[in-house]
């Protein structure tokens, strides 16, 4: 995101996009990192148990991961390539908007699950579930984030793969690295999704029931009534 500010893009949507993709970057950097340094210690033990292991054995997951941020990044590289052949394109609009609105919605959960988590260690109490915020209607709204980014910047990048002037082995290129980094995420949060409702399922009985803010009592069965996976339940 940040070399495709720098390239000084004619077009607006372009810099839009980009912009969009570095304050990805910048977010998730700055979120872990405050995550690492002190928020989270389940978390620094995993940081510290990884830098043990040997540099050539960290390899095949740095440059797999890299390839895969290659892949989700890729309709911005074609956007780019392409914008001096593309007109104003709503669907670019659109996907702009999109991620930035599953940005938002990254951030924000991210944001409300961390300061819970930190308040329950100050007070020490007992580890429990986050059930306010987004995530009373919503059990897994930092993934649904991640996947509405992705798919906004996708969609802000498919223009490019019609753009006037290209073969057709480049067209399919575009297609293929694009829906390979789509998938890929979509391919991921699920997994995630279902691993942590197996988890929240298996741990019910010596979790819940927990007492909420006003004072009432919520249980697991309640608790997944009332809300949704990746899409939030709103009535």
């Amino acid at each position: 995101g940040g070399a495709v500010l720098g390239a000084t893009p004619p077009a607006t949507a372009v810099r839009l996009h980009a912009a969009l993709v570095t304050a990805y970057g910048v977010r998730l950097f700055a979120f872990l990192l405050w995550r690492q340094a002190g928020q989270d210690a389940g978390y620094g033990w995993k940081i510290a148990a990884l830098d043990k292991v040997p540099r050539p054995k960290r390899a095949p997951i740095v440059v797999s991961t890299a390839l895969f941020y290659a892949l989700m990044t890729s309709p911005l590289l074609w956007h780019l390539q392409s914008a001096s052949a593309l007109g104003a394109s709503h669907i670019t609009t659109a996907g702009c908007a999109v991620a930035a609105a599953g940005l938002l919605v990254e951030a924000v959960a991210d944001l409300q699950k961390s300061l819970f988590k930190i308040s329950l260690r100050a007070s020490g109490a007992a580890d429990r579930p986050y059930t306010g915020g987004l995530y009373s209607r919503w059990r897994h709204a930092n993934y649904a984030g991640e996947v509405l980014f992705w798919f906004g910047s996708t969609l802000a990048g498919l223009p490019a793969l019609a753009a006037p002037g290209l073969s057709v082995a480049s067209r399919a290129g575009r297609l293929v690295t694009s829906a390979l980094g789509l998938f890929g995420i979509c391919f991921i949060m699920l997994s995630a999704t279902a691993r942590l409702e197996r988890k929240q399922a298996a741990n019910a009985a010596t979790l819940w029931p927990v007492l909420l803010a006003d004072g009432e009592l919520d249980s697991f069965s309640k608790y997944r009534e009332r809300s949704g996976e990746l899409l939030p339940k709103l009535f």
